[in-house]
């Protein structure tokens, strides 16, 4: 089994995924060279990561990754089981990260950050969208978390799963760009995440540096 990754991208999620199970995989650090190439256009067709090469199967996006794992290795709780009633609500957490969490924590950093669109993304044509109005957005699609969360550490029967992992994710990166306040109920949800072993195992790089 191969991830290939670039520290601080979507790719930790998968990552800590397997730190998590303690499954033995091959990281290939990816470079920016290496993505243009065709060979690994092969693998993914916009030359992004992550990327898990497990035997015939090639599977690209983060989420989707996880779930995988997760279904793949059922026996260890990482996903409801098919027939439970919480399969439910992992397949709504899944989506909900991509779907709706996502999007106004990426708007911020490519639409704020000083010179990031030009570095990642040339081209990129910035919005007028303010930092304020994207703070308000990401503030909105996180409340449905802060609610599910009230009085447990997990949002899926209260239980790390795979949908923990992909919406802690993308709080991750919500936190280091300053858009998670401290006194923010969901503050504690990711320092929890932050604690565990695999998580710092699989984030040596960024991450794990964060002051909780």
């Amino acid at each position: 089994m191969k991830l290939y990754y670039i520290p601080t991208t979507r790719a930790v999620r998968p990552r800590w995924l397997l730190e998590e199970m303690g499954i033995a995989y091959d990281l290939v650090r990816v470079n920016m060279t290496m993505t243009k190439q065709p060979e690994y256009k092969e693998l993914h067709p916009h030359g992004k990561v992550p990327v898990l090469v497990d035997g015939s199967v090639t599977i690209f996006e983060s989420a989707a990754i996880c779930a995988y794992l997760a279904d793949k290795y059922i026996g260890m709780g990482f996903a409801p089981l098919p027939d439970s009633p919480e399969r439910a609500y992992y397949y709504q957490w899944l989506f909900y990260a991509a779907a709706t969490l996502e999007p106004p924590v990426e708007h911020f950093m490519f639409n704020v950050l000083p010179n990031l669109p030009e570095k990642l993304l040339p081209g990129f044509v910035r919005s007028e969208t303010s930092k304020q109005e994207s703070r308000q957005w990401f503030d909105r699609v996180a409340q449905p978390l802060r609610e599910v969360l009230i009085g447990r550490n997990y949002l899926v029967a209260n239980k790390l799963t795979s949908a923990d992992i992909v919406i802690g994710g993308v709080l991750l990166w919500a936190k280091k760009l300053g858009m998670l306040l401290n006194d923010d109920p969901l503050s504690g949800y990711i320092n929890h995440l932050m604690q565990r072993p695999a998580f710092m195992r699989a984030d040596e790089d960024f991450y794990a540096k964060i002051a909780p």
